[in-house]
């Protein structure tokens, strides 16, 4: 569930990398083009990283979700006790 007032944030911390990308690109744009395949393979790496961390995230989410469910459960299932604990 996303709230509305970090997208207009995020969009702001999205521009502030993508303008400073292009100054670095602009300065150093005989490196970069000089070595764009291992640039390319390093993209791809590093989208592939937030991907699964992304989806890591998620599942550990849902998980931890489904056991305080199941934990409530089974505790309200219990009886109390006869005699009340010191």
């Amino acid at each position: 569930m996303t709230m509305p007032g970090r997208v207009p944030l995020a969009l702001l911390d999205a521009l502030a990398a993508g303008l400073g990308l292009g100054y670095l690109a602009r300065d150093y744009r005989d490196a970069l083009v000089s070595h764009g395949p291992a640039w390319s393979i390093a993209a791809v790496v590093g989208i592939a990283v937030i991907v699964v961390a992304c989806r890591g995230y998620r599942v550990l989410r849902s998980t931890s979700t489904r056991m305080e469910a199941i934990i409530a459960d089974e505790l309200s299932r219990r009886k109390p006790s006869p005699r009340p604990r010191r």
